[in-house]
Parts: C-alpha cells; structure tokens; sequence
C-alpha cells in the first residue's frame, strides 16, 4: 500500500527502463532524438508504475504547458467539432494538448469573463472562433499569449486570422437562387454585428443587385436576435421563396419551419446554407450549400498558431487568397 501512495518519479521511470533521467524526459515531452522503441518502453513504464504528468510544476520549469486553448460560442454546430477534430490531430502531432472553452452562446465575443478562465489555464497558445470584444484586444495582446481568430479576418484587430472570402461565398448563394428562378429572396444571419456574417450578407446582396434586383430589408434578419417563429411567419406571408442561411444548421431549421407551415422544400421555396456539414457528417446531399473547403481551412488555422509558436519569422500564405468557396448542390433548390 505504501509503495502504491508513494509519488513516481522521474527517476523510477528511468530504472524501470534501464534509460537515463534525461532521455524519459524527452520522451514525455515529446522533444525529438529518441526512437518507437523507446517511446513504448517509458510509456509502458508509466502505465505500469501510474506515472502522471504534473503539468503545473512541469509548465513551471520549461514555460510551456504544452496545451492551446479553443474557443467556441457553443458546440452544437458541427461545424465546430469537424474542424476542431482536424485541429487538434495537428497540434497532438506537434506534442500539444488542445482544451476547449465556450460561452454556451452567450455572446459572439470573446469577453472578459471568457478570457480570464482562459488565460488562467495559461495555455501556450489561443485558437479562437469567436472574435475579441472591443475592450478585450488590448488585454489579450497583453497577456503575450498568441492568439489566432479562425474562420474571422484578424486585421481589425491587429491580429492573426485565418479565413475565407466569404462576400464571394454570399454571392455565389444569391446567384444560384436566381438561376433557380427564386424572386423574392432572404437572408437569416446569426449576429448583426458579426463581420463573417455581415460579410456573407454584403456578398448575397450585391450579387442580385447586378443582377437588377433588390432584397427588401424587412427580409434581412438574423436568428440570434428575434423570435425565429415571428422571422418563418413573416417570410411565409411576405412570399419568400428563396432563402440563404448563414449556416446549414440554420437552413435545417428553417426547413423544419417551413413544412410546418405546408411549404414544400425545392418547389415552393428554396434552401442555401452555409458549410457544408452533410458532408462532415456524411450524410444524403439535401442541402444546397456553399463548401470552404474545411479540410484545407483547419489546417491552415492550426499551421497559423504551430507557426506563431514555433517562433518563425514570416507570415504562412493567407487561406482566402488560395482558396475558393464551391457551391454544392442538393435537393433544397431547383435542379
């Protein structure tokens, strides 16, 4: 019982091995120079003796906690857990834990009380979907943690970011809806004040207004911020018959909405969403909707931070000059 009370050591690990003190380190570190070989004899050792990382006096010695930090708004779209799934695979490769925090939709910010638990964890890097509240650029900058907004532009903020040209991704929504046959057109967005949202709507609008058409206003609405069931009725009573969602797990809602209310998906109106998560899912193609590429966009977020980490000089090749967004087809639009 004694022997099973007592803290293992380092030191235990290495005459369990018959390896010196310093290789078990490395090979706990995940620092390079040792072989498969001995990587399986020190874990087998620490399985065998219940050895257990302290990662608090471990991060006190080298600086680093070897963990990054994801931050989410919620976790309900997939979206999320796809991209975050390919993340975290990267950075494991690189000897980095990842730990996710989220806001349970709270709020499209990351706020004080966000980065404060965040910080506190003292992660060697931050990987955030979400964008900083205003008031919050500075103390992140300050706090000297690097700090990557995916799938958001960081340059407002005078910060790294990884994302899409999502105007183009709105554009390509809107021209296919026309080519449809769809008139009277809608956006639903999420935030108003969210730059990727406001952007994807800049794009959708743009591309019927050179085509000589016109959104209504009133048909601009964003989900987060009216009750969902007045924005359907509206849209309903308004004629709406070509809808183009933020995201695809909007879009399934508002199919949902719609057959309540005795409308018909493909004839009576029509779908675009935002994603492509039947894809990451591997689900049926029903939905019509706009592909980034999430593949490509989740290593490019992960390589930003790796990078940022790593120390290099230099800047990675920006993901929205190389990439462009597809639309994939499915069945809730005309064919």
């Amino acid at each position: 019982m004694e022997e099973n009370k007592k803290k293992v050591t380092l030191k235990d690990i290495a005459a369990r091995t018959g390896l010196s003190v310093n290789t078990v380190s490395r090979v706990l570190n995940k620092k390079p120079y040792y072989t498969k070989e001995v990587e399986e004899r020190v874990t087998t050792a620490c399985r065998e003796l219940g050895y257990i990382v302290d990662m608090n006096a471990s991060g006190l010695r080298s600086g680093s906690t070897h963990t990054i930090a994801i931050l989410f708004d919620d976790l309900i779209n997939p979206f999320y857990s796809y991209t975050t799934d390919i993340i975290s695979k990267r950075f494991e490769e690189c000897g980095y834990n990842s730990i996710i925090f989220s806001n349970n939709g709270r709020s499209p910010y990351v706020d004080y009380d966000m980065i404060r638990r965040v910080v506190a964890r003292k992660p060697d890097g931050i990987l955030s979907f979400l964008e900083p509240a205003e008031d919050m650029v500075d103390f992140i900058k300050q706090t000297g943690i690097p700090f990557v907004i995916f799938g958001r532009d960081g340059s407002p903020y005078g910060m790294h970011g990884v994302d899409a040209d999502e105007v183009y991704g709105g554009g390509l929504a809107a021209e296919h809806l026309l080519d449809c046959g769809y008139k009277n057109l809608a956006y639903i967005g999420s935030w108003h004040d969210v730059k990727v949202c406001l952007d994807r709507q800049k794009g959708f609008e743009e591309a019927i207004a050179a085509r000589g058409a016109a959104v209504d206003p009133s048909h601009i609405v964003y989900i987060r911020e009216k009750d969902f069931g007045s924005i359907i009725d509206t849209l309903v009573n308004d004629g709406v018959d070509g809808i183009f969602c933020f995201n695809d797990v909007i879009a399934f809602i508002v199919i949902e909405a719609m057959e309540q209310r005795g409308k018909r998906l493909g004839e009576d109106y029509g779908v675009v969403g935002y994603d492509n998560i039947q894809f990451m899912m591997r689900m049926p193609r029903l939905l019509t909707t706009v592909d980034v590429g999430c593949g490509d966009f989740a290593k490019a977020g992960a390589d930003m931070m790796l990078h940022l980490l790593s120390g290099e000089e230099g800047e990675l090749p920006s993901f929205r000059s190389a990439h462009r967004s597809v639309l994939v087809k499915g069945k809730s639009t005309k064919q």
